[in-house]
């Protein structure tokens, strides 16, 4: 693979499907990496994604998790291993599936009408901030519920001020989340992140000192149990709903406005998804979520832009892969920014053509937006109802123009 850590870990930083493409034609697949966070091999081959996601999670450590944990926290799921991470996920999981995640319907709907309502007719405006906008009020409510309108408008402010603060090269080495006379990058995030995490304590204090019947999902945490029936700690708590907050609405926000993007770049499609939206009379949320082309539009954004660029572990065991032997502290990658642009698997991959998912289904070594294995992001199912929600209400409620390429 490439030489160098500092100059490789900046092109990855600002073009990861340039330079990994890059790189597989000029070593081949797999190949290595030395990122600032150590060696990573990153494959786009299907029988080499299969091979690391049904191996053994045991095998497995978080990465980067030096550089991650002063950001998440201590008890945020994406920061454990081995059996607590297998713990923790069976606790959240259920709040964001099923009819819990179907609860939340009518939100997701209400968010979009409310962010678009509140642009100027015939104005221009950047649609990321619209769904940022949507994406933030849907996860504050999910979590918070909506009994306290001013507790929910300081959760979001200082939730959307912790995330304008994330600059990306702080989660990649230690060596950048340094002070700089309360000045630097570092000290602007630290100064956000104590705001938020202290607001969040307090809510949680209010709520345990105040219980009532509700059910957003800082309720159904204080309620909920482990297997062995002692109830998640104070701190991990915290760092759970930060990392909900952190996790559960820039991603969703960025793939809703692709998926803007594409469709009005590409008017065959929106005139398409249009057409089967009228046929539906008065539509509820759950029926938009279910429009077939509509779903094929989510499915086919969240190939061409996934949420992340390759799904990371690192080995705390030997492993061979493709004939290479991979010692401890090696990280291998699926990537899907690779394998999503397999020419063999996906004809004409630089197209925007929905109708791939109408015609057949594709394996989770092929297609994997959310990542695979035991470390599956617990909120796909989530992200992608609330996508085709928001869309589907978007598309069939407005008409806008796309004024930038």
């Amino acid at each position: 693979g490439p030489k160098g850590r500092l100059r490789t870990t900046m092109r990855i930083v600002r073009d990861p499907r340039g330079c990994l493409h890059e790189w597989s034609k000029t070593y081949g697949d797999p190949f290595c990496v030395s990122s600032l966070n150590g060696k990573v091999v990153l494959t786009g081959r299907a029988d080499l994604i299969r091979q690391i996601f049904s191996h053994d999670p045991m095998d497995y450590d978080v990465f980067a998790s030096k550089a991650a944990l002063p950001i998440l926290g201590t008890g945020s799921m994406l920061m454990l291993a081995g059996n607590e991470h297998r713990r923790e996920r069976k606790l959240v999981m259920p709040m964001f599936h099923g009819d819990r995640m179907r609860a939340y319907a009518g939100i997701m709907q209400q968010a979009a009408m409310d962010a678009l309502e509140d642009q100027p007719r015939g104005s221009a405006f950047n649609m990321l901030d619209v769904t940022t906008q949507i994406s933030l009020r849907v996860i504050v409510r999910a979590i918070f519920g909506g009994e306290d309108a001013e507790s929910i408008r300081s959760l979001t402010r200082l939730a959307e001020e912790t995330m304008r603060r994330t600059v990306p090269i702080l989660l990649f080495s230690r060596h950048t989340q340094h002070r700089f006379l309360g000045l630097g990058p570092w000290d602007r995030y630290v100064k956000a992140r104590d705001q938020l995490q202290a607001a969040l304590d307090q809510e949680i204090q209010r709520r345990k000192q105040n219980p009532a019947e509700r059910e957003d999902i800082l309720s159904m945490l204080l309620d909920a149990k482990y297997e062995d029936g002692t109830a998640i700690e104070l701190e991990r708590l915290r760092d759970e709903l930060g990392t909900f907050l952190f996790a559960g609405h820039e991603t969703s926000a960025v793939a809703m406005a692709w998926a803007i993007y594409h469709l009005h770049r590409n008017p065959e499609s929106a005139d398409r998804l249009r057409s089967n939206l009228s046929q539906l009379n008065d539509p509820t949320p759950e029926q938009l979520a279910q429009v077939p082309y509509l779903k094929a539009v989510v499915q086919e954004t969240l190939r061409m832009n996934p949420v992340v660029t390759e799904v990371l572990r690192v080995l705390n065991k030997p492993m061979e892969l493709d004939g290479y032997h991979l010692p401890v502290g090696t990280a291998v990658a699926p990537a899907m920014i690779l394998a999503h642009y397999n020419e063999d698997v996906f004809p004409d991959p630089d197209e925007f053509r929905p109708q791939r998912f109408l015609d057949r289904s594709y394996s989770s070594n092929e297609y994997f937006p959310f990542g695979g294995g035991s470390r599956r992001c617990a909120g796909a199912a989530f992200a992608s109802y609330e996508m085709a929600i928001v869309l589907g209400t978007i598309m069939s409620r407005y008409e806008l123009e796309l004024l930038e390429e």
